[in-house]
């Protein structure tokens, strides 16, 4: 086994992520000591102290945010202002707001990261050692020094993910469509269905409907921060797919058209390799 690349890591929101970040961790560098700091101290396993987010910043070798993207900010510029230089990592849905808020409370040492795994439910009791295991985990160096993005990698790697490293930009483009779209799609499809369908309706719903809007269960106070942070990018995809849909619904009964509609989706959909 490797030598861990930091001793002491602290992580910014023991929930599904952060918890899972811990556990992966611990699993493969158990000497690694891991604290947590949250709204509210929490003690739970796997952390070696919990503190609470009025407490002082521990000493640390890499810090990780896995707080909503909306308390970003207050964290990142009290990182700046008491751990001046230390590295700084993220598990967030978008990469361009927190190289900007890094950047405006002059916090240069900030790497970015987004692990593509996660649940429909919060909480750190869903969290596992193998939620990372073979998923891809983009990283975003930006203007990070090299140091910082090699253990923002390492932390990728250590997890068991596989590193991708990416613009901020790009990154945001591509987690529009293959994330944050599914997310719109998922929860406007199960609005509609729960208004016309009553529970003995819902009751008798096979895989279909459940697979196609399992994500439906995520919570707003994750999601929401993320759309408005991604919406210059997300909302042209929203359009387009409410184009396609109003342009299908005149065209049901046309078999070329709906003929055209399943080879793209089915095409499309053999291109996704197996998770």
């Amino acid at each position: 086994m490797t030598a861990a690349p930091f001793g002491r890591l602290l992580i910014v929101g023991a929930g599904l992520l952060g918890t899972s970040v811990a556990l992966a961790v611990k699993r493969r560098w158990p000497e690694v000591q891991v604290a947590a700091m949250d709204v509210a101290a929490r003690s739970h396993p796997p952390f070696d102290a919990h503190l609470s987010a009025g407490d002082a910043l521990p000493p640390f070798d890499l810090a990780v945010l896995a707080c909503p993207v909306d308390a970003y900010g207050p964290w990142l510029a009290r990182l700046a202002a008491e751990a001046p230089g230390r590295p700084v990592t993220d598990v967030g849905s978008v990469k361009r707001l927190p190289h900007e808020l890094a950047r405006s409370h002059g916090l240069a040492s900030f790497a970015g990261g987004h692990p593509m795994a996660g649940g429909s439910h919060a909480g750190p009791e869903r969290a596992s050692a193998a939620l990372f295991d073979g998923r891809i985990w983009f990283v975003t160096a930006g203007e990070a020094p090299v140091e910082t993005a090699a253990l923002a990698r390492a932390l990728a790697e250590g997890c068991g993910a596989r590193v991708v490293d990416v613009a901020p930009a790009a990154h945001d483009e591509v987690v529009a469509a293959i994330s944050h779209l599914p997310q719109v799609m998922a929860s406007v499809l199960m609005t509609i269905v729960a208004d016309v369908a009553d529970d003995a309706a819902l009751a008798a719903a096979a895989g279909g409907l459940r697979d196609s809007t399992r994500i439906a269960e995520g919570a707003a106070a994750m999601w929401q921060p993320i759309f408005a942070a991604n919406a210059d990018v997300l909302a042209p995809l929203v359009h387009e797919a409410g184009a396609r849909l109003q342009d299908l619904a005149t065209r049901l009964a046309d078999p070329a058209a709906v003929q055209a509609l399943f080879a793209a989706a089915n095409a499309g959909r053999r291109r996704l390799p197996p998770l």
